[in-house]
C-alpha cells in the first residue's frame, strides 16, 4: 500500500513540476560538437541551427519566423532594441534582450526577411559564445562553438 501511494505521490509532484515547466523555459538540450541549445520557452515552436562550412566570415544571422502575419499591410518591419536606443517601429515585434554569457559580438541590426519574419545579424564575434535571447517575451538560450557564418531559424507559434 505505501508503494502504491508512493507511486502516486511521485506522478503527481512529476506532472506539477512539467505544468509549472512549461510556462518557463523548456529544456531541449540539442548538443553537437558545433552547438548546444541549452533552453527554450514553450511558444518557440522549433530552433534550426546551420554553418556555411566555407565561409570563414563571423557572422550570425538570426531569422525570428512567426506563424502568420501580425498586421494588415503587404509588409512586417522590424525594430531592433539595443541598450537605450530602439530601432525600427516600436509597435512590431524586437529582439528585447541579449545576454552574452560567453564570448562577445559588437554589432546588431534588424531587417525584414519576408511578411511573417525578420532577419538580425550580429556581426564581429568572439567564439565560443553563448547567448540568451529575448523575443516576443520568449527566451532562447544557445551556445555557438564555432567560428563562422551561422544561421539560426526561430520559429514561433501565434
Amino acid at each position: 500500500m505505501r508503494k502504491i501511494i508512493a507511486i502516486i505521490f511521485c506522478l503527481l509532484l512529476t506532472n506539477t513540476l512539467v505544468s509549472s515547466a512549461s510556462e518557463h523555459l523548456t529544456d531541449t538540450l540539442k548538443k553537437t560538437n558545433q552547438y548546444i541549445l541549452f533552453a527554450k520557452t514553450a511558444k518557440i515552436d522549433d530552433v534550426f541551427f546551420s554553418k556555411n562550412k566555407k565561409s570563414k566570415e563571423e557572422i550570425i544571422n538570426v531569422k525570428i519566423s512567426f506563424a502568420t502575419a501580425e498586421s494588415n499591410s503587404n509588409a512586417i518591419k522590424t525594430a531592433v532594441l539595443q541598450g537605450n536606443k530602439q530601432y525600427g517601429d516600436d509597435n512590431l515585434p524586437t529582439i528585447s534582450a541579449v545576454k552574452i554569457l560567453k564570448g562577445k559580438y559588437e554589432d546588431m541590426k534588424g531587417e525584414s526577411a519576408t511578411k511573417t519574419s525578420s532577419l538580425y545579424t550580429f556581426t564581429k564575434l568572439e567564439f565560443p559564445l553563448h547567448l540568451q535571447i529575448v523575443t516576443m517575451g520568449e527566451t532562447l538560450d544557445f551556445e555557438l562553438l564555432e567560428s563562422g557564418k551561422w544561421d539560426i531559424n526561430l520559429n514561433l507559434k501565434k
